[in-house]
């Protein structure tokens, strides 16, 4: 099973479409898809803030400059 975190905040148009890019794969990979609200958590913010949207995929984190459909497809089994 893979597991998919999005790490993104509210009012994100970026983060929507990461998340409707994430959902392309669910047809062709078992996937598990955790979102998670940076605005709810201080230290992620600290982490995050100008850096969302955030995808972890099965451990290996990639920002919103490196998130590609062919990135996400190489980390996924």
């Amino acid at each position: 099973m893979n597991k998919i975190i999005l790490y993104s905040k509210q009012r994100c148009p970026l983060c929507e479409e990461i998340s409707s890019l994430v959902e392309l794969f669910s047809g062709e990979y078992q996937i598990v898809v955790q979102e998670i609200d940076i605005e709810q958590n201080d230290e992620l913010m600290r982490k995050y803030l100008f850096e969302v949207p955030v995808l972890e995929v099965n451990g290996d984190e990639l920002d919103y400059r490196s998130i590609t459909y062919t990135a996400i497809e190489e980390r996924l089994h």
